[in-house]
C-alpha cells in the first residue's frame, strides 16, 4: 500500500492500523468537492513552540499565541526579558 501514488503511511497505534471515523472522510471529501478555498495547516495549539518554515521569518521559532487565518507569533529572547510580537500566515508554521 505504501508504494500508491499519494500514500505516505499508514495511521496506526500500536503497529494496529487506526480507522477513520467516516465522518471525518465525508467532511473532508465534502471540502475536497466544494468550491471554497482551503489550504492544510499542521495541527498546531496555541501556546506550543513552532518554526516558521516559509517567508522572511524562516527558520525563526517563537511561541504561537493566536491560531486563526493568520497566526499571532510571539518570538522573545529569554536572556534579556524581552519579547515581540508578529502576524504570520498559520501555513507557514509547523510545531518545533
Amino acid at each position: 500500500m505504501l508504494k500508491c501514488t499519494g500514500v505516505v503511511n499508514i495511521i496506526s497505534f500500536e503497529g494496529e492500523p487506526a480507522p477513520i471515523p467516516d465522518h471525518e472522510i465525508s467532511g473532508i471529501r465534502q471540502l475536497v468537492e466544494s468550491d471554497l478555498a482551503y489550504d492544510p495547516c499542521p495541527l498546531i495549539r496555541e501556546g506550543m513552540l513552532v518554526e516558521v518554515v516559509h517567508g522572511p521569518l524562516k527558520g525563526v521559532m517563537g511561541r504561537l499565541m493566536r491560531k486563526g487565518a493568520h497566526a499571532r507569533l510571539i518570538l522573545s529572547v529569554d536572556l534579556i526579558g524581552q519579547a515581540v510580537s508578529v502576524e504570520v500566515d498559520a501555513a507557514d508554521v509547523r510545531p518545533y
